[in-house]
């Protein structure tokens, strides 16, 4: 299904093992335009396109602002107001994940990710990461 580019990666906190052969079939198949890829439903967004996506399932490519770790949860800000703008979002059992695969949340500032996930708003769009492999830095 990846290979064809019928499907996008999906993984979970639990099922996580082989994400890194997934995103490479999934890569692939996005770069050749192949299946899903072809269509524009799919594309992967940028920051400022998902204030109309709520609730949707998106990959999402863009330069972490800043990055910090406020009372146990990580916030990962792509602009200046985080009050408005596209936020990822790390809960505390996530954090412990993120620490265990060495993914250092603060190293995060100032580079290009691409992140996946189900898009929600608080105080702007948000996707919240439960595991390091929804994150794929990418410079």
């Amino acid at each position: 299904m990846l290979r064809a580019g019928m499907a996008r990666v999906y993984t979970f906190a639990d099922n996580r093992e082989l994400a890194a052969e997934m995103y490479a079939l999934e890569r692939a198949a996005r770069e050749a335009r192949r299946g899903i890829w072809g269509n524009a439903f799919y594309a992967v967004r940028t920051p400022e396109q998902l204030a109309p996506l709520v609730g949707t399932f998106q990959l999402v490519e863009g330069r972490v602002k800043n990055a910090a770790i406020v009372h146990s949860r990580a916030y990962l800000n792509f602009g200046a107001d985080w009050k408005t703008d596209f936020t990822v979002t790390i809960p505390p059992p996530g954090l412990t994940l993120f620490r265990r695969a060495k993914l250092d949340i603060a190293g995060l500032s100032g580079k290009r990710i691409r992140v996946r996930g189900w898009v929600e708003t608080y105080h702007g769009p948000m996707i919240e990461a439960t595991h390091p492999e929804q994150i794929e830095v990418l410079e």
